[in-house]
C-alpha cells in the first residue's frame, strides 16, 4: 500500500495536466487570490483514481485501512465536516428514538444528533471542579447506577478528553457497557494525538470503545473539518457508514482529504518523536507558570481527583486564584497587548491549547507575558463564587421540541415556560439550556448569570438574551 494513497492519488492526477473539465469551476485555481491557489490546486472532485468517499474501491479505501491501523480499530472513516458529522452518523446508527446516557458537558453537536434521530437522553452527572466552575469527567460507578435505573438505554456516549484535556477512566466504563451488553462510543475530538506516545493518556479504541470519533484538526497538521470515526468489532459498521453518508456532501473535499492522510502518515512515522518533545516543553513550562504569584497551572490537583485517569499536556489550564481581573480579561489583554490567542477563557480560567508544533520560544512568550502581567494585577482576596448550570428538567426530547411551534418571549417572561432555542457558552459549546427543558427558577437563575457575563454565547437568535425562545404550547 502506499503510504498517503489519497495524497498520492491527488498529486498524480495534477501531474497529468489534465484539461478539466469538471467541477469545481475554479478548474485548479484559476480566479482565486494568490493564497489559495496552491490548496486549489489539489481541490479535485471524484474523477477516475481519485476514489469516490460514498463508495470508496481505492486510495479513501487504503487510507481508511492504514487510519484504522494505526488507531486500533476495526474500521475507520475520513470526515470533511468535522467531529459534528461523527457523532451525528453514531446517532443516526441506532434504533430510531433510542435512549441514550450522556453527560450533560456534551458538545453542542450531541443535540444536532438527537434532533436528527429522535434519541431520547438520559443524562448523567459530571464531577465538576465547582471553584472554577468546570466539568472534568464521569465516574464509572455513576454510569453503572445509571444504567441499573434505566434500562431501555441502547448506548452511552461519553467525552473524554474534556475541553480541559481530563480523560474518563474508559477501561472501566467499558468493562460496564460490554457486562450490560450497550454500546459505548466516545467524543475523543480532542485526543487524536493520543495513539502515538505511551505517556499521553490512552486512547478510546484502545481501551475497549464501540466507537470513537477523532477531530484531527485540533490537534494535527489537519486542515479545519478534518476529522476521522472508528468502529470496534460490536459497533453496526454497516449502519454508521450508511448514516454518514447520508448527511455528508457528495462533493467532500480532497484538499481536507489529504491533510488527514497525510497527519496520519506523520504521526506513524515520527509522532512518538514530535509528542516528546511537547510533552518536554509542557512539564517545563507548567512547573515555570506556576512559579507566577496568583497563577496556577492544573495539574497534577486534576489527575488527584476521583475518575481522571490522565491529563493531555497540550491543555494548559491556568486558574486566576485571586487575581484583579477575571478570565475574559486576562484573555483580552494577552491578544490586544502580547499579541497571544488563546483558546477559551472563563471566569476564573484560561485555556492555552499548545500545538506538537509550538516551539521554545512559543511556550516562553506566553510565560513571559503571564509574568509580566503578574505585577500589575496584584492577587486579591475578593473572589467571586462561581454559578454551575442546574440540571434539566426534561419535558420533550430534542427532536420533539425541534418541530414544536414557538415564539419570542421577553427574557423576563420565560419562567416556566419550555425552551424553544440553545443557549451555549461558546467556547467550549456545552449547552446550559437545551429546547424542550423548562425553565423553572433555578435555569432561570442561571441565565440571568450569563446574561450579565462577558461569556458568548451560541444558539439563541438574540445573543444577549433579552428575548428568548420558548416552546408554544
Amino acid at each position: 500500500m502506499d503510504r498517503s494513497p489519497i495524497y498520492s492519488a491527488i498529486k498524480t492526477y495534477v501531474r497529468e495536466n489534465n484539461l478539466r473539465c469538471h467541477m469545481p469551476g475554479h478548474i485548479g485555481g484559476q480566479g482565486m487570490v494568490s493564497e489559495l491557489k496552491a490548496a486549489a490546486s489539489l481541490d479535485v472532485t471524484e474523477v477516475p483514481g481519485l476514489d469516490d468517499w460514498h463508495l470508496p474501491r481505492q486510495a479513501i479505501l487504503e487510507a481508511c485501512q492504514l487510519l484504522s491501523q494505526a488507531y486500533n480499530a476495526s474500521n475507520s472513516m475520513f470526515l470533511v465536516n468535522g467531529a459534528t458529522s461523527g457523532i451525528q452518523a453514531l446517532f443516526l446508527s441506532l434504533p430510531a428514538h433510542a435512549s441514550v446516557l450522556l453527560p450533560r458537558n456534551a458538545h453542542r453537536s450531541f443535540y444536532g444528533g438527537m434532533v436528527l434521530s429522535g434519541a431520547r437522553p438520559v443524562y448523567i452527572p459530571p464531577l465538576m471542579v465547582e471553584e472554577l466552575g468546570i466539568a472534568i469527567t464521569v465516574m464509572p460507578d455513576a454510569i453503572s447506577r445509571s444504567l441499573e435505573d434505566n434500562a431501555e438505554v441502547e448506548a452511552v456516549f461519553m467525552v473524554s478528553p474534556s475541553y480541559y484535556g481530563t480523560t474518563c477512566d474508559l477501561a472501566a466504563i467499558a468493562e460496564i457497557t460490554r457486562r450490560e451488553d450497550k454500546l459505548l462510543y466516545i467524543d475523543e475530538a480532542h485526543g487524536g494525538h493520543f495513539p502515538f506516545h505511551p505517556e499521553y493518556p490512552p486512547a478510546a479504541m484502545g481501551c475497549g470503545a464501540d466507537g470513537a470519533v477523532n477531530g484531527l484538526h485540533k490537534t494535527l497538521p489537519v486542515l479545519n473539518q478534518g476529522a476521522v470515526l472508528h468502529g470496534g468489532p460490536r459497533a453496526p459498521w454497516d449502519k454508521i457508514e450508511a448514516a454518514a453518508s447520508l448527511i455528508t456532501t457528495t462533493s467532500p473535499s480532497y484538499p481536507i482529504l489529504a491533510s488527514l492522510d497525510l497527519a496520519r502518515e506523520l504521526m506513524v512515522a515520527e509522532g512518538q518523536k514530535i509528542l516528546e518533545q511537547s510533552l518536554l516543553l509542557s512539564r517545563r513550562y507548567k512547573k515555570r507558570i506556576n512559579t507566577i504569584k496568583g497563577l496556577n497551572c492544573l495539574n497534577e490537583e486534576l489527575l488527584s481527583l476521583p475518575g481522571v485517569t490522565g491529563i493531555d499536556p497540550l491543555k494548559v489550564l491556568i486558574s486566576l486564584d485571586g487575581w484583579g481581573l477575571d478570565g475574559y480579561k486576562l484573555a483580552d489583554i494577552l491578544r490586544s497587548d502580547y499579541n497571544i490567542q488563546v483558546e477559551l477563557a472563563e471566569e476564573r480560567i484560561i485555556l492555552a491549547m499548545m500545538s506538537i508544533f509550538h516551539e521554545a520560544e512559543d511556550w516562553e512568550r506566553l510565560y513571559q507575558a503571564l509574568k509580566a502581567l503578574a505585577g500589575k494585577y496584584p492577587v486579591t482576596t475578593a473572589v467571586k463564587p462561581i454559578e454551575l448550570p442546574p440540571w434539566p428538567e426534561v419535558i420533550l426530547s430534542p427532536r420533539q421540541a425541534y418541530f414544536a411551534p414557538r415564539r419570542r418571549v421577553t427574557f423576563n417572561e420565560c419562567r416556566g415556560h419550555l425552551a424553544g432555542e440553545m443557549v451555549a457558552v461558546y467556547p467550549p459549546g456545552i449547552p446550559c439550556l437545551l429546547p424542550g427543558e423548562k425553565i423553572n427558577e433555578e435555569v432561570f437563575a442561571y441565565l440571568q448569570y450569563i446574561k450579565g457575563s462577558n461569556s458568548r454565547l451560541q444558539g439563541p437568535a438574540d445573543p444577549q438574551l433579552k428575548y428568548i425562545d420558548i416552546v408554544d404550547s
